[in-house]
């Protein structure tokens, strides 16, 4: 029997002030070495925690000699990951993520606060995590933008080139539903790739901690956007 979903709406102040964190973090990147990356984002996230005692890192994958992706994964602060060899298996980007092996070398050490706002910020994170050092084709979320305000989603919509179809929400924040285990969360998301448009991003968080995506109600459809 499928649990009952209540959404709770999040402060968009608070949603607004975790984006600016995070685009000022993606546009810096390149200045961190690993893992001090992955450590930096975290803490932007204040709902989100690593167990005491545990850091993230990560795996750098590579195809034809270029890095398309990462692994990210704890290890113990005062053990090199050189000591702990992973042996991870290699997975479609769209698996990744979502495997036992991940639960069990990632999500475990992970925790949020179990509030709308905590499970929000978890989802986020989360996203975020998997995406950094991404090539551009293994990962549209990079050149996706949230939109928590309606004064972004105006501004999207007066600058797109045409608007096919238009439906402003009447909530333009985040979204959590609280689960007994896991939850719910949903939020704007705009992506000029491909087809571009305004749509729902529709996020489970599953008991383990894993975290699936997939897109939800278009508010707005804006045509031909940009070709990867």
């Amino acid at each position: 029997m499928t649990e009952e979903c209540t959404y709770e709406r999040i402060p968009w102040e608070q949603a607004a002030e975790v984006l600016e964190k995070v685009i000022r973090f993606r546009e810096n990147h390149h200045q961190y070495e690993r893992p001090d990356d992955v450590n930096a984002l975290v803490r932007l996230f204040p709902g989100v925690k690593v167990r005491e005692g545990y850091l993230l890192d990560y795996e750098i994958v590579q195809e034809s000699g270029s890095i398309t992706r990462i692994r990210p994964f704890a290890r113990k602060i005062d053990s090199a990951a050189e000591e702990d060899p992973l042996l991870l298996d290699v997975l479609p980007p769209e698996l990744e993520g979502l495997s036992d092996q991940d639960a069990e070398r990632l999500y475990q050490f992970l925790t949020y606060e179990r509030s709308p706002g905590g499970l929000f910020e978890y989802a986020f994170f989360i996203l975020e995590l998997w995406s950094i050092r991404a090539s551009w084709h293994e990962a549209e979320w990079l050149a996706s933008t949230p939109v928590f305000t309606q004064k972004l989603f105006e501004e999207l919509i007066d600058q797109a080139r045409k608007v096919e179809q238009l439906d402003p929400p009447d909530w333009y924040g985040p979204e959590a539903a609280l689960q007994e285990q896991g939850g719910k969360v949903r939020f704007l998301v705009h992506t000029p790739m491909g087809w571009e448009r305004i749509y729902h991003l529709e996020i489970s968080i599953a008991a383990d901690g894993r975290v699936d995506q997939e897109a939800g109600h278009i508010f707005a459809d804006l045509g031909q956007g940009d070709i990867f």
